[in-house]
């Protein structure tokens, strides 16, 4: 890793929290490495390298299944084409070492200026960690570094906590990012479930003042299903219906929202009225510098 940052041209809203997923479950804070915005990006990667966040779930919810995980990625000049890179790893443990991943989601791609968010539930088996904490890093493919023009992770510029920020360096493995100069908090976060909840309940937010896209309820749905999304400030959002081809098929908002928690349906029906066939959706959100995306799957 080369320490060299570069501060961002914009403010990425970033304040994303966990969800405890149960209703029997209390709400719990936020489970995220950073305290404030992303605002600083840090192309000094190369190949092989990798940046990441140590995340402590509360005690009383492990175990936890790892359903998503997030990162910002951007560029100090912003609308870099979107880049491929090596994977998203999580794993069982923190510094010093992580160890082995527990798993691997090879191939992310990354799009510049948004928190990029990749569902796990799709991969083989569940992502179950027993005992805190655990680590959540983005590997890179390309090199980016001391390249003023490359994105790369951001981090808030806010200060570096010491013992929460990962950086596996090549040549010298692991080390605490604080300790090779970086000023802030890798910007990771990490959605989750307490393992020992019930598993028909709804997902919910546990803070105020973010701004998220919930899983839709009911999934999977026969008439209609309900996206409920929070909005940590005021501005435009757009609600997106793509079919697994990447096809349009439906815009259920494309308009500005107050901040707070929202609710939008759909009822199936495409753009042109009718009715759309059952198999798996994509609902994408985007507000506040945010991109994220739920599946939902329509039945007869």
């Amino acid at each position: 890793m080369r320490a060299r940052c570069f501060v961002l041209s914009f403010f990425v809203s970033c304040a994303l929290v966990s969800a405890s997923a149960r209703a029997q479950c209390p709400e719990e804070p936020p489970l995220l490495n950073f305290t404030g915005g992303g605002q600083v990006v840090c192309p000094c990667f190369i190949a092989g390298e990798e940046a990441g966040a140590v995340l402590t779930p509360p005690a009383g919810d492990l175990p936890i299944e790892v359903l998503r995980v997030g990162v910002v990625w951007a560029s100090q000049f912003g609308g870099s084409p979107q880049s491929l890179e090596a994977a998203v790893k999580v794993y069982g443990a923190g510094l010093p070492n992580p160890g082995a991943p527990v798993q691997t989601l090879p191939g992310p791609v990354l799009t510049d200026g948004f928190i990029n968010e990749y569902d796990l539930e799709p991969l083989p088996g569940q992502i179950v960690i027993n005992s805190a904490p655990f680590s959540v890093t983005l590997e890179f493919l390309n090199d980016n570094s001391g390249d003023i023009f490359a994105p790369s992770v951001a981090h808030d510029g806010n200060g570096c906590q010491p013992g929460k920020n990962l950086v596996k360096a090549i040549p010298g493995g692991w080390f605490d990012a604080c300790a090779l100069g970086v000023t802030g908090d890798w910007v990771f976060y990490a959605v989750y479930r307490p393992v020992n909840c019930a598993t028909d309940a709804e997902k919910i937010l546990v803070s105020s003042g973010t701004t998220t896209l919930a899983t839709a309820q009911p999934n999977p749905f026969r008439g209609s299903t309900t996206l409920r999304f929070s909005l940590e400030r005021s501005g435009p959002v757009q609600l997106r219906v793509h079919d697994v081809r990447g096809r349009l098929i439906a815009v259920l908002a494309q308009r500005d929202f107050p901040a707070g928690i929202h609710t939008v349906s759909w009822d199936g029906s495409r753009t042109d009225g009718a009715a759309a066939a059952a198999g798996t959706y994509f609902v994408t959100m985007e507000a506040g510098g945010v991109r994220s995306s739920r599946k939902v799957v329509r039945v007869r």
